[in-house]
């Protein structure tokens, strides 16, 4: 599955992985099953990541949240703590690229992959996101024999700067540094972390 990652060219990556590893392959099924609920419920990967982590919904092609699995072509509105877009509905957008899902005899695994996009119904097709459009968010749950992992590759990071204004070109510097810099030990570890935890 991690064939699917595009490669790294150009700015930044990040790598992400959270691990837990059962006594059974049964139990290891068995929680994979949850495991798999949260990662396709784009709407709650923001309990899952913890508190002041980034807001995820998933939205149609007008824009409208929908409460189903992500498919190609749905879009994910992102909202950034403290440092939002610029825009009136204070969004970041990015489009699901890939959908797949495999299963064979000893493991199973989904991956998503999003990439950055312009605000729905606009008329302007310049991407509304920090990072540009060859950037790439790859998500991965994998379940090997009695061993789950969750797993976010980022690829290709740079921020979005092309036909913005100052305010935004520097907001989106901020953002993408951030992302950058911490992304993958703050956000993406505490989803990571989030989607394979057992609940007490």
């Amino acid at each position: 599955m991690n064939h699917k990652v595009p490669p790294q060219i150009k700015g930044a990556e990040s790598d992400a992985v959270s691990n837990i590893e059962f006594e059974t392959v049964a139990l290891a099924e068995k929680h994979f099953e949850t495991v798999k609920k949260r990662f396709l419920d784009i709407n709650s990967w923001e309990l899952f990541a913890g508190k002041e982590k980034a807001e995820f919904s998933l939205r149609n092609s007008n824009g409208d949240v929908i409460v189903e699995s992500p498919k190609v072509g749905d879009l994910v509105a992102i909202k950034i703590p403290l440092l939002p877009n610029q825009d009136p509905d204070h969004l970041d957008w990015a489009k699901v690229e890939v959908v797949e899902e495999d299963k064979n005899d000893n493991s199973e695994s989904v991956y998503i992959r999003l990439r950055p996009t312009s605000k729905p119904s606009e008329k302007d097709s310049s991407v509304t996101h920090f990072l540009d459009s060859d950037s790439t968010s790859n998500f991965i749950i994998k379940r090997e024999g009695k061993m789950i992992s969750a797993q976010v590759h980022a690829r290709n990071e740079v921020p979005n700067t092309e036909d913005k204004g100052i305010s935004e070109k520097l907001r989106n510097k901020m953002v993408a540094f951030g992302a950058m810099m911490i992304g993958s030990t703050i956000q993406w570890k505490g989803l990571t972390n989030g989607l394979i935890k057992i609940e007490e």
